[in-house]
């Protein structure tokens, strides 16, 4: 899909013109749709997108401020040479504190209802914190090398509008999230379940257009949950009736195609619905290979890649802070890392599909930062790894 698709997706444009738009096109434009949204021709494209977790006051670092998003947008080379890195910025979470649950599958977790959406939505737009510190990391780095190639994408995950307010105890309630529209919505119903997750999407899509950023843009929206579960079927993940899938995905990806915003998703390795990720109306799906922490073989690449090719799926780049210097066997971490870039190049991925990259919660800024050799050589062959993926072109 993403072969057939990048060839016309269109670019940003600037502030300017963008502004011009919005003036020149706030009569005609669909009143769903933002003026910033009707001038896209499509869906936008991007190359390589790096996952930001962040809402959760489990997490160390707990904000992300402009000082932590510098390392992720601009690269400065062994030659002192500047260059613009990460193109988009995946946020995301999955939980909140030790309390509540965006997803399924956090046992003891109640499951997050509209006051805990909200939260997630505040911590991402609050003022030094999140979207503003990232435009202002990439408004200090234009300063130095001038505007970017285009703005910065900026992918929004929204919370799995889960059944049960306790996620596996079918006796418990499903009218526990909240009220929408003066009526409490019941989560055993379908249409529900896609209107909050409608309403969480026009809360982000109205906190761009309110900011109206000069470096950075909403580009589309995240499905938390790694597998897709679209039937009773075994091969198609675990416990259906937990999930039911095929009720909110796609009439939410319908409702993102209509205001020009993607659909992204992140199955773990061979999770289900990865066969069918097209089907259901997702628009990027990179697949993890969960061979960074196979120490038992189970999740060889040749596989991966036989599996990725075959069903047109993007790739997920994984490490964390194992393979930093001084970590046990840190050495077999960096081997496998280093095997994802060589197979990407030598299985033709890199340069034709988009990637992903996983690092933990912190693990690239603590790679960049670190001052041992064996690190600064990975860091660097990591990042021109990244700015020179042909796909950029």
């Amino acid at each position: 899909m993403f072969l057939c698709c990048v060839s016309f997706f269109c670019c940003s444009k600037s502030a300017f013109g963008a502004q011009q738009t919005r003036q020149a096109t706030t009569e005609a434009a669909d009143p769903a749709m933002y003026a910033w949204e009707q001038d896209r021709n499509g869906i936008l494209s991007f190359s390589d997108l790096v996952l930001c977790y962040g809402g959760s006051t489990h997490r160390t670092p707990y904000r992300w401020d402009e000082q932590r998003f510098a390392p992720f947008v601009a690269y400065t080379d062994k030659q002192g040479k500047e260059h613009w890195l990460f193109d988009s910025f995946l946020c995301l979470e999955f939980q909140l504190g030790y309390t509540y649950a965006y997803e399924v599958g956090h046992r003891g977790y109640t499951s997050a209802g509209k006051p805990q959406w909200q939260e997630l939505i505040d911590y991402w737009f609050d003022k030094d914190n999140g979207i503003n510190a990232l435009e202002e990391a990439v408004k200090e780095a234009a300063q130095r090398m001038g505007t970017p190639p285009s703005k910065r994408k900026v992918i929004f995950s929204f919370p799995n509008p889960v059944i049960y307010r306790l996620y596996d105890k079918t006796n418990e309630s499903t009218v526990y999230w909240g009220e929408l529209n003066g009526r409490e919505l019941d989560f055993s119903v379908g249409k529900d379940r896609v209107d909050a997750c409608k309403w969480f999407i026009d809360q982000v899509r109205r906190k761009f257009d309110e900011a109206n950023y000069q470096y950075v843009e909403l580009a589309g929206f995240y499905i938390i949950s790694e597998e897709i579960v679209v039937s009773p079927a075994v091969e198609d993940g675990w416990n259906h009736e937990l999930k039911r899938s095929e009720e909110v995905v796609p009439p939410v990806a319908e409702y993102l195609h209509a205001l020009n915003e993607c659909l992204c998703w992140i199955p773990y390795n061979r999770a289900g619905g990865y066969k069918r990720w097209k089907q259901v109306g997702v628009d990027y799906a990179y697949m993890q290979p969960n061979h960074f922490w196979d120490d038992k073989g189970e999740r060889p690449l040749p596989r991966f890649f036989s599996d990725i090719k075959a069903h047109d799926l993007a790739m997920e780049f994984e490490f964390d802070e194992a393979l930093l210097e001084g970590k046990p066997n840190c050495d077999v971490y960096k081997k496998r890392f280093r095997e994802y870039m060589s197979n990407a190049k030598s299985e033709g991925i890199y340069g034709k599909q988009p990637l992903s990259y996983y690092h933990g919660t912190n693990g690239f800024y603590d790679l960049w930062a670190s001052p041992a050799e064996k690190d600064k050589e990975l860091y660097h062959e990591f990042c021109q790894f990244v700015i020179g993926n042909p796909l950029r072109k």
